[in-house]
């Protein structure tokens, strides 16, 4: 399975549950945390790589276009492509993708504007799910509550999905849909007319032709659709997508340091290394690389050899469901050949500067992160930036993420 790229989202709907709220702003527009709530939606999947965004709207449509248009700054701050369509009436959210259709890659994210799901969304993206036939159609991504009535319910079969059921009159626990769908372009087959709608038309028909596979995943979840999870959103989101982070070293950490590694063909990963990165994505962390990258100074190879290789480490980790969310190299020594590198830097190991740069970005929880490497030098910068650093030898990356992340799990 490529690489999946693209992200669709659906914010066509009035949200009339919201009343007043909605009368002028469409409901993935409205305001929680000083920006738009669908915003806090695509800046997360920015994190995992997605960087194609396509927004279905209808309601509202104008203030859509007017935010997510040419020269938007937000769509600078993102760092990806934004394409808005405006549906020419209501179709419902089957009929608004088959609309789309011309836009819609081959594999895409399929998500409701109005909703966050914290969760690895990679692994949903992942190789085929046991018993998924190769004319799979939709992937969903379930909810385990323990306590509902807002939402029906999703039985399964293994990974199967089996049946729906109606909004429960008493609360109970089970699977919901969460809203998140990884679709193959198929589906445009299996919708018919306008207005359609996925949830009570097109998914319980793929359901019966064995056509709807879903997996459940655990992480924050919230749905701003009544005013009192719209104001539960406005107070407790951003608190909610705060996470701790995990800084890696590079060369002896998660590859083969065979010096001054530059190149693909060079790059050796060590055993173990992409399942780590994925176990702390599963977990909630955010992942960083902090490398030191002499060889520039030395004159060896420059920036763009490093950001190259980054950029094809990103690729690599997709493919196994994990992702980094940054980068930080020094391209100092004080004894470099190359005379603007060839000085001292706070950036350079053991000094804290790419670590302090991340954490002044991302505004990580620094109390449960921590840094890994192969050196004294990971060890010490970890201390100067205020967090824990934990020295490791070459093969020991993925048992000391899990044990560390077991000692939180326990907490």
């Amino acid at each position: 399975m490529e690489n999946v790229k693209q992200a669709a989202i659906l914010i066509g709907g009035m949200g009339t549950r919201l009343g007043e709220a909605v009368r002028d702003t469409p409901k993935p527009l409205l305001e929680v945390c000083n920006r738009p709530f669908v915003e806090h939606l695509m800046l997360n999947l920015r994190r995992f790589g997605f960087h194609d965004f396509l927004l279905l709207a209808g309601y509202r449509a104008e203030v859509v276009q007017q935010r997510y248009g040419p020269n938007s700054d937000f769509v600078a701050e993102l760092d990806a492509d934004v394409t808005v369509l405006v549906e020419p009436g209501p179709l419902g959210t089957a009929g608004a993708l088959k609309f789309a259709a011309a836009h819609l890659q081959d594999q895409f994210l399929l998500l409701n504007g109005d909703s966050i799901f914290d969760f690895n969304y990679l692994d949903l993206c992942l190789a085929d799910l046991p018993e998924e036939p190769r004319e799979w159609v939709v992937r969903m991504a379930l909810l385990p509550v323990t306590s509902a009535t807002r939402y029906g319910f999703v039985s399964v079969d293994g990974n199967r999905v089996s049946a729906f059921s109606e909004k429960p009159s008493q609360p109970r626990s089970g699977l919901i849909n969460s809203g998140v769908y990884l679709v193959n372009k198929r589906v445009l087959n299996h919708i018919e007319g306008a207005p359609s709608s996925l949830e009570q038309d097109v998914f319980p028909a793929l359901a019966e032709s064995g056509l709807l596979f879903a997996k459940p995943y655990r992480g924050f979840f919230i749905d701003i659709g009544i005013p009192e999870d719209l104001e539960r959103a406005r107070t407790q989101l951003l608190s909610e997508l705060t996470r701790p982070a995990a800084f890696l070293d590079r060369d002896g950490t998660l590859n083969y340091d065979a010096g001054y590694t530059h190149r693909i063909d060079g790059f050796q990963w060590l055993p173990g290394a992409k399942d780590a990165i994925k176990a702390l994505n599963d977990a909630g962390y955010f992942v960083f690389v902090v490398t030191n990258q002499a060889g520039i100074a030395r004159g060896y190879y420059n920036h763009d050899d490093v950001d190259s290789l980054h950029q094809w480490m990103r690729n690599e980790l997709a493919g196994s469901g994990a992702h980094i969310d940054d980068f930080r190299f020094c391209p100092h020594h004080p004894e470099g050949r190359v005379p603007e590198f060839a000085i001292a830097c706070q950036w350079r190991k053991p000094e804290p500067g790419m670590l302090v740069s991340l954490i002044k970005q991302w505004q990580p929880r620094l109390q449960e992160s921590f840094m890994l490497g192969d050196s004294d030098k990971d060890v010490q910068a970890a201390a100067a930036a205020g967090i824990s650093g934990h020295l490791i030898a070459p093969g020991e990356l993925l048992p000391t993420v899990l044990e560390l992340l077991s000692r939180t799990t326990e907490k």
